[in-house]
């Protein structure tokens, strides 16, 4: 509830230091000790990584153009955006986590497989319901797997250190490549086959149709 929509964590202004609040701290601490309680140490170890990997790029990117516009006098100083940049890394790092612990937990895929064999048929509502679980699931268990293969088999995350110029500055742009290919190829891989579960998820029985059909039937 606070991670979606900010009440009532947002109510509370007091500050710890400039951009990070009492309540923003607890509710951190808090979402990330019940995650690591329930799914466990080893993999909120690797729900943690990721969620510091998306949120290093995303926080330092943004603070890197924002410091670049007040050097060129078109932004305001560091003092003026800093603590945003500070409140946008907790709230990665508490959203993210929550996130995946979510997709962890909750049998998304059974959800699916439930309105699709209903035999009273399937709403409209719940056929976009199926549509979002299909993309989801997709993503979930082929779309990430198959990259994940990828990267092992390839070392894409191990190209930076066989470079020449092994700086500091060369495996960041490594990185940042790597990183870039990887979400083309999960976004193309997450709505390529959206046309073709669109039509067969729109063939399936409507229930209203049905519903009406039983009454004249009745009738």
């Amino acid at each position: 509830m606070p991670a979606f929509t900010g009440y009532p964590v947002n109510l509370f202004k007091a500050e710890i230091i400039s951009g990070i609040r009492w309540s923003w701290a607890v509710y951190f601490l808090t979402a990330n000790l019940f995650a690591m309680l329930i799914i466990g140490g080893k993999y909120f170890s690797y729900i943690l990584s990721i969620g510091s990997l998306i949120a290093l790029p995303v926080v330092f990117a943004g603070a890197s153009v924002s410091y670049v516009l007040f050097l060129s006098s078109m932004g305001p100083g560091p003092s003026s955006y800093s603590p945003h940049y500070v409140m946008l890394s907790i709230t990665i790092l508490t959203v993210v986590p929550l996130a995946l612990s979510m997709v962890t937990l909750v049998p998304f895929h059974e959800f699916e497989q439930k309105l699709m064999k209903n035999k009273h048929g399937v709403s409209m509502f719940e056929k976009c319901i199926l549509i979002c679980l299909r993309v989801f699931n997709h993503i979930i268990y082929f779309v990430i797997p198959n990259i994940l293969e990828v990267v092992r088999e390839e070392a894409q995350y191990m190209r930076w250190a066989k470079q020449p110029d092994n700086t500091l500055i060369s495996r960041f742009k490594c990185l940042i490549k790597d990183m870039t290919q990887i979400g083309i190829e999960g976004i193309c891989a997450s709505i390529q086959y959206i046309p073709l579960w669109a039509v067969e998820i729109a063939q399936l029985p409507d229930k209203n149709r049905d519903q009406a059909r039983e009454s004249g039937d009745r009738k």
